[in-house]
């Protein structure tokens, strides 16, 4: 026999045991497709191209370029960019917002009172506008050369004209102007007052409090809380000292920020501080606290609500929450561990564990559990799913994953780096793979399907047990994500 006709009789045997077209297919790094009930997994290039489908909730993703989500309620999250643009959409408001720092930012909803709210702002804010369906919130501004705006920073309404000439800003019953901003000023409304800055300045709310300075920030003074029983009194020459009076509480700044003091007898409240390395603060009858710092060596904070203490700051912490139900607790060494544990009243659970850079576990009961190898989403920092939904097919030698949905699967998946491995357990059915080396399928009833060396050698066990078609390049299990109804795990 020549070597030709060989040849053709191994490509014709390789070609007649292919696998079917959608049957699983594991030849990680280059692509993979795996099926469960109601579960579908298929990626491509490592990790890069992915597409997963959990019943009605499904994720793609080109990393690091772009990813989404889609959910059973028609609710929509997407990132691309590394995490510079940003799109969400929340039907139950009509709520849409989307983002590409720093050039254009937009937001759509309809608020709790039915109006439809957008507003929308272009290069760092510069161009902006709005509208609202009753006209009672449009605007528009080019900065800086005139405009309207509304809800901006802590302001309800501003407007200006060739900024700093002439700017003019509403909040409340509040009205403030100002010409060759900050300079010249004036506030009318509930609270009155004007200022040529840093020369002079005064303003008064009739009835709760008046202050001025001269030359700020070297003289400040000012009577606050005027309609309580006993006003305080504040004055300061800054920065050598400064007071404040009230009833009997005295405080006293010297060499501002650095020393103070201050006690009212009548709560045992006292403190005292050298800014910002030690201050020693108890007592106080409405918000009853408790601080100790001396930096960076000890810093520990108490109040009705929480308690946190820290050794050798900002490294080592230990913290306690309890309100609205919840207890949690937690203990870090920033940045590389973490570990938190929620308890709520109604019995539900929370764990959270972080070794960064080399593991992240989370759980909350009932609906998820989740573990990675190699995650560095930094809490506080960075988004630690959004990160590795960019970037974790480059770094995450292990995945361990469980999505419990209320309704009708609860899946549970394993995956090794660039998915090399990968395990995935759903409605009774587990399935395992290596890609070229083989694989096992059990079935619900107990029936195992193997399959080895690129799905050339496959059986099934069983009373009906025997060999099975070779299915190249393996495994060559059939598709079974549309089964309507997930069998009850045994």
């Amino acid at each position: 026999m020549t070597f030709l006709r060989r040849l053709g009789i191994v490509a014709l045997f390789i070609w007649s045991s292919c696998a079917a077209p959608d049957a699983e297919i594991h030849l990680a790094p280059l692509v993979s497709r795996h099926t469960l009930p109601q579960y579908q997994h298929f990626e491509s290039v490592g990790g890069m191209v992915r597409y997963h489908k959990e019943a009605d909730d499904s994720l793609w993703a080109l990393s690091p370029v772009v990813w989404r989500k889609d959910f059973a309620d028609g609710e929509v999250e997407a990132s691309f960019l590394g995490g510079l643009g940003r799109y969400e959409f929340n039907p139950s408001r009509q709520r849409t917002y989307a983002r590409l720092f720093p050039l254009l930012s937009y937001r759509s909803e309809i608020r709790a009172d039915g109006i439809i709210d957008t507003d929308w702002a272009l290069l760092f804010w510069l161009i902006a506008g709005g509208s609202s369906s009753d006209d009672l919130e449009n605007y528009f501004w080019f900065f800086p050369f005139g405009g309207t705006g509304r809800d901006f920073l802590t302001y309800d309404e501003f407007s200006f004209f060739l900024f700093p000439l002439f700017l003019e800003n509403k909040k409340g019953e509040r009205t403030s102007k100002h010409w060759l901003w900050p300079i010249f000023g004036t506030i009318e409304g509930s609270e009155q007052g004007w200022h040529i800055f840093p020369f002079y300045g005064e303003t008064t709310v009739p009835g709760r409090h008046e202050s001025s300075y001269i030359m700020w920030p070297f003289w400040n003074q000012a009577t606050v809380d005027m309609q309580k029983p006993h006003p305080a009194k504040q004055w300061m020459l800054f920065p050598l000292y400064g007071k404040t009076t009230q009833d009997d509480y005295d405080a006293t700044v010297f060499l501002w920020p650095f020393f103070g003091w201050a006690k009212r007898p009548s709560t045992d409240y006292s403190s005292w501080s050298f800014t910002p390395f030690v201050k020693f603060e108890s007592g106080g009858q409405e918000v009853e606290r408790k601080i100790q710092k001396v930096l960076p060596f000890w810093m520990h904070h108490e109040n009705a609500q929480t308690e946190y203490s820290a050794f050798l700051w900002p490294f080592f912490w230990h913290t306690k929450d309890h309100f609205n139900g919840m207890e949690r607790e937690g203990h870090y060494f920033v940045p590389l561990f973490m570990h938190t544990k929620t308890q709520r009243d109604d019995g539900t659970q929370q764990r959270h564990l972080r070794i960064w850079p080399f593991l992240s576990y989370e759980f909350e009961a009932q609906k998820r559990e989740a573990l990675r190898v190699l995650d560095f989403g930094l809490p506080g920092f960075l988004d630690p799913e959004g990160f590795s939904l960019m970037f974790g097919f480059l770094y995450e030698l292990w995945v361990n994953r469980e999505q419990i949905k209320p309704d009708p699967i609860v899946v549970h998946e394993k995956r090794a780096w660039f998915n090399l491995y990968h395990k995935a357990e759903a409605a009774g059915h587990e399935r395992w793979s290596v890609p070229g080396v083989g694989g096992k399928w059990t079935e619900p009833d107990g029936t195992v399907h193997s399959s080895w060396l690129f799905g050339l050698i496959r059986w099934r066990s069983g009373d009906d047990g025997g060999l099975e078609y070779p299915a190249f390049p393996g495994p060559g299990w059939p598709d079974i994500h549309r089964v309507a109804e997930a069998e009850t795990v045994q």
